[in-house]
């Protein structure tokens, strides 16, 4: 796969606005998907939405895939909330640009699946801290949790998140004015 996108890669570089360009930047995504480099992927699809943002299709279906690569990257063993909102970021950036496109509601799936998963990641942090005994930071972390869910009422870890945010509140001392 290294040899393909170095290939396509020329093609790109001798021709960048040739017929089949966009095509080739397309492809130096896809070799990169699947050495399973999706941070050069990502870059790779993005490059072609912006170069070759004339074209529609090709511009949003680079936008599209870039958002999935980073999808993807964030799910690895090592999860990553940047990644995740770096693919939140793309793919309302696809959603805003392309309104039309059949893939949309895909993308908004997507996204109430990142955030979802970004608020699982701030719930549980938000419990280490009140576990020891850091309440305030533990409320920074549920807030968080309602924030990221702002567009869902009835999401679980919100609705945990401000039973643990009231909680919290009874609990935190204020300060002493001077």
């Amino acid at each position: 796969m290294e040899k393909t996108a170095d290939m396509y890669g020329k093609i790109v570089k001798d021709a960048p606005f040739s017929e089949i360009a966009p095509q080739a930047q397309m492809k130096i995504g896809t070799a990169r998907e699947k050495q399973k480099d999706f941070p050069k992927a990502a870059k790779a699809y993005e490059t072609a939405a912006d170069r070759y943002r004339d074209r529609g299709p090709i511009a949003a279906d680079a936008l599209y895939r870039a958002g999935l690569a980073y999808q993807k990257q964030a799910q690895t063993a090592e999860y990553d909330q940047s990644t995740a909102a770096k693919a939140i970021a793309t793919f309302t950036d696809f959603m805003t640009l392309y309104p039309e496109d059949s893939r949309v509601a895909e993308a908004q799936k997507i996204i109430t699946a990142l955030k979802t998963e970004q608020a699982h990641g701030n719930f549980t942090t938000g419990q280490y801290y009140e576990s020891r005994g850091k309440l305030i930071s533990a409320k920074i972390y549920y807030n968080e949790v309602v924030n990221l869910l702002l567009g869902e009422p009835n999401s679980t870890y919100a609705s945990k998140a401000r039973v643990r945010i009231e909680a919290l509140n009874k609990r935190i001392q204020p300060e002493p004015t001077k």
